[in-house]
């Protein structure tokens, strides 16, 4: 895939994610906002009821002879039941009732002055003067009137309310939900994309470098030889113009050897063969290997398998690569081989500057290197073997400074 093509594919993947996610927030938003506007004229609307409910029970007390009896409250109770009328109550001087009739939630106390509606235990409860001396004479003074309503309506549109709020967060849940796994997706997507884009590439470059790697091979090859035998057919001697031609036939033999060792590197990048899995001794090859890299390399073999399915000559070259780094990176380098999780983990240290996190992709790419001499192909390689093997190598920050290799082969 083009990069621009690949570009604009990651673009609308990205979008149709965000997009959900927008949905599902706008879907959360509304819920919430119309549950505080239902909320509102739940309120509304339950003063609305308990005020019809108080007006209809004031005009049956006013067809009343006088203050009303525990029995003529129970029968106006009884025929505004369905209004939302659960208490009434007649109260004289003192907060004394003198009839009543439903079980109250709320104080059975009248008020002094004025008048009080208020929500009491999901009831609303009212209290006021009842100001029936024109239809009872003296008989309806200093009386108070209680009334508690359940506001059937509002509570029905609050709960309305509440539901669609459930509803919106359950529907916002799932397009976040489907959000998420669109993201999960896209990022596997992304990575998929990213991992056969660098293996088209390196299969372009490994096309190429073994194209020239076999073009290079034999005229070096004639060149290495015939230089070899210029060194060796020069007279003996010490004198000035002797060792001056001897070493100028030395320099084209090592430039010729430098080269030669350029094109196995560029041959080992574009090996593919199967490998050739045998059990090995993984803690045997680490030490045998650090043996033959240099002297005072730490190896730590006690967590290490007795055996392990591996191509031993490719993952030498691995450890080969691994170890000749650490020893130029800051030693003393150190290795460690141990099973863990069902892989066998191999690590090699240094102690030398450690790799910056943004080179620590850059590293694994062919001919990048930091050394004055190179083909910046040893990790590269080393990365191609551990991953024909079904592992991974990284690098990390070695605990005690410096960078830390490590590989990771699963059984």
């Amino acid at each position: 895939m083009a990069p621009r093509a690949l570009t604009l594919s990651r673009s609308l993947g990205w979008s149709v994610v965000a997009a959900f996610a927008l949905v599902a927030l706008a879907v959360v938003a509304t819920a919430w906002t119309t549950r505080g506007t239902v909320a509102d004229a739940a309120d509304e609307v339950r003063r609305g009821e308990t005020l019809a409910a108080e007006q209809a029970v004031r005009a049956e007390l006013a067809d009343l002879g006088g203050p009303p009896t525990d029995a003529e409250l129970a029968t106006i109770l009884h025929d505004h039941a369905e209004e939302g009328v659960r208490y009434i109550a007649s109260v004289g001087g003192h907060g004394r009732v003198q009839a009543s009739a439903g079980t109250p939630v709320g104080s059975d106390l009248g008020l002094e002055r004025g008048r009080k509606m208020a929500m009491v235990r999901g009831r609303m409860r009212v209290e006021s003067r009842t100001q029936f001396r024109r239809a009872w004479g003296d008989g309806g003074r200093g009386l108070s009137l209680v009334i508690e309503v359940e506001p059937v309506e509002a509570d029905a549109l609050r709960d309305a309310a509440t539901r669609t709020v459930l509803i919106g967060g359950l529907a916002a849940l799932g397009l976040l939900g489907v959000a998420v796994v669109l993201l999960r997706r896209e990022l596997h997507r992304q990575a998929d994309e990213s991992a056969r884009e660098r293996e088209r590439r390196l299969a372009s470059l490994g096309e190429m470098s073994a194209v020239l790697a076999h073009e290079i091979k034999n005229p070096l090859a004639s060149l290495k030889g015939n230089a070899q035998l210029l060194a060796a057919m020069l007279p003996a001697g010490d004198d000035a113009p002797t060792l001056k031609a001897r070493a100028k036939a030395q320099r084209v033999v090592d430039e010729a050897l430098r080269l030669e060792q350029l094109t196995v590197d560029l041959l080992a990048f574009v090996r593919t063969g199967a490998l050739a899995r045998t059990p090995v001794d993984p803690g045997a090859l680490v030490r045998e290997v650090a043996a033959s890299v240099a002297e005072g390399i730490t190896v730590d073999t006690t967590g290490a398998p007795p055996l392990w399915s591996l191509d031993g000559a490719r993952v030498r070259q691995v450890l080969v690569n691994l170890l000749d780094n650490a020893v130029a990176a800051g030693p003393p380098a150190q290795a460690r081989v141990r099973a863990e999780g069902g892989q066998l983990v191999l690590e090699v240290s240094d102690h030398g500057p450690g790799v910056p996190a943004g080179d620590r992709d850059k590293i694994f790419e062919p001919f990048h290197t930091g050394k004055t001499h190179g083909t910046g192909l040893g990790l590269p390689v080393a990365r191609r073997i551990v991953e024909q093997h079904g592992g991974a190598l990284t690098v990390l920050d070695a605990p005690g400074g410096g960078a830390l290799f490590r590989v990771a082969i699963p059984a």
